[in-house]
């Protein structure tokens, strides 16, 4: 009993010291913001795990009292400045990602976990010009055979009239279009008899539990050791769904290693393509590959799926807007074939500013985007932040910037068709900035122009009963999700009659 107490004064005192360093002895001590913040990662804790991703909106609370620099925890800055950020994380600058932070996304050897900047160029590499505006154009047929896929679930719905659930679509042809991309075969949701229920809620699952266990990566060799039938026995029904598709990522990845490199280039997926190209093949290239396959389709399920779930709703609540979508996309005669001609979908000025302030809205990446200057200090305004400090900056505290975008609560396409609307663009970051910007970032543009233009001018959609809190960011868990009793953008189609 002694000897526990001893721990206990002992584990006390090692805590008081830290907090007293962090106070007044470290080399941030002299950033704004809260003392408990300050103190320890229990603060960021409370509002990530336990109230389930709501650091952002603490973090936009942080800057309203202290300004636009605040220390989010003991480690990090945050700064809510659009043009330092712009300058800051410019693609020329050689930034390192945090890798607390960033690990629990598809694991340290995804191209989007790999914190060393050298490192990452070189994986990045393997696939950038598979993933270039030319290369995806040839994708262009894919992504309309997929939309055709969810044409059919959709022309069901106008024979029989019955509420759909348009975010579940949405997200299945986003799943199904990114895997056939990167995989040697679809997903091929839109045909699964749930409308990829399972799919959606093991991808939260793993958003949420990945959030966690950045703060309680201590229990990883604990949850290790636990029988396999007790294990088991714990695994709610989201998590068996992530283990599934997990095994149905690993299958993928072990018939491209099996079928070796193909020197015929035509047709191969993004897999083959880093099959291909890597040419140093090490004892963690299998595990390389599979968290490339889980990092894309996570990634390019959940965001571009949310996306065009928010556009779309938007687009309904604006009958002017819908209007003039409509006339435009009329006149300009698309046909949606095989042949679709992507650029002149793209150079039609009112869709492309409805997509533009879709993305706006949605915001692509839900959290903060930390990254790490090695090499010297950084100075912002009066404040010194020391080389290696950690350096954060969120998408969506910019894209909420009343000074940048006046009533910015407003879905108002008009805004990117003014004077000074390219001046605008440069503060939307909805796939991230600088070097580490999505790589899937052109995949995800085409397809949402071609979703939205190809269901506007075949359906007359109407809300049923969707509000905003259906739609809207509550939990940002590294993708924004809506709250969890959402039922997601529920509508109701008749099919557009044409002249």
């Amino acid at each position: 009993m002694f000897l526990l107490i001893i721990l206990l004064c002992g584990l006390c005192l090692w805590q008081l010291g830290q907090a007293c360093y962090h106070l007044w002895l470290s080399p941030l001590s002299h950033i704004p913001g809260p003392k408990w913040a300050a103190i320890s990662l229990l603060y960021e804790f409370y509002y990530e795990v336990i109230c389930s991703g709501q650091y952002t909106r603490e973090i936009e609370n942080m800057h309203r009292i202290y300004g636009p620099i605040v220390r989010v925890n003991p480690y990090e800055v945050h700064i809510k400045d659009p043009d330092f950020c712009i300058e800051h994380f410019s693609p020329v600058k050689k930034l390192d990602k945090y890798g607390w932070w960033y690990r629990v996304f598809g694991g340290p050897w995804s191209t989007i976990s790999t914190e060393d900047h050298h490192v990452h160029k070189t994986r990045r590499g393997t696939f950038q010009n598979f993933l270039a505006p030319r290369m995806v154009r040839g994708f262009v047929p894919t992504i309309v055979e997929k939309l055709k896929g969810a044409s059919a679930i959709m022309d069901r719905h106008v024979r029989t009239g019955n509420v759909l659930n348009l975010s579940n679509v949405y997200r299945c042809m986003a799943a199904d279009v990114v895997s056939a991309y990167v995989l040697p075969t679809s997903l091929n949701l839109l045909e699964s008899d749930d409308l990829g229920e399972e799919f959606q809620s093991s991808l939260r699952f793993f958003f949420e539990t990945a959030t966690s266990m950045r703060y309680l990566g201590f229990m990883e060799p604990i949850i290790t050791i636990i029988p396999s039938i007790i294990f088991n026995a714990m695994l709610t029904q989201p998590a068996k769904a992530l283990i599934r598709l997990v095994r149905k990522l690993e299958a993928c990845v072990d018939d491209v290693i099996q079928k070796g490199p193909d020197m015929d280039k035509s047709g191969l997926c993004l897999l083959e393509r880093i099959n291909n190209n890597e040419h140093e093949k090490d004892e963690m290239f299998r595990e390389r590959l599979l968290q490339e396959a889980e990092q894309f389709i996570v990634a390019g399920s959940e965001t571009t799926g949310h996306t065009l779930a928010v556009t779309t709703f938007y687009i309904l609540q604006y009958k002017n807007v819908q209007e003039k979508l409509l006339q435009e996309l009329i006149n300009a005669d698309i046909v949606f074939d095989g042949n679709l001609e992507i650029t002149k979908l793209q150079a039609l000025p009112y869709l492309s500013a409805v997509i533009t302030e879709g993305l706006r809205f949605s915001h692509g990446v839900g959290s903060r985007l930390p990254r790490i200057n090695k090499s010297s200090e950084v100075q912002y305004k009066q404040w010194r932040i020391p080389a290696g400090v950690p350096i954060s900056m969120t998408s969506r505290l910019h894209h909420e910037d009343a000074r940048l975008f006046p009533e910015p609560y407003k879905f108002s396409p008009d805004r990117w068709l003014q004077a000074d609307s390219k001046n605008l663009k440069k503060y939307l970051s909805p796939f991230g900035h600088g070097s580490r910007i999505c790589p899937g970032m052109h995949l995800a543009i085409y397809e949402i122009n071609i979703a939205i233009a190809y269901i506007f001018t075949h359906y007359t959609v109407i809300n049923f009963d969707t509000t905003e809190a259906d739609l809207v960011s509550k939990h940002d868990l590294g993708a924004p999700f809506p709250k969890q009793d959402s039922k997601g953008l529920q509508v109701t189609l008749r099919a557009r009659v044409t002249e």
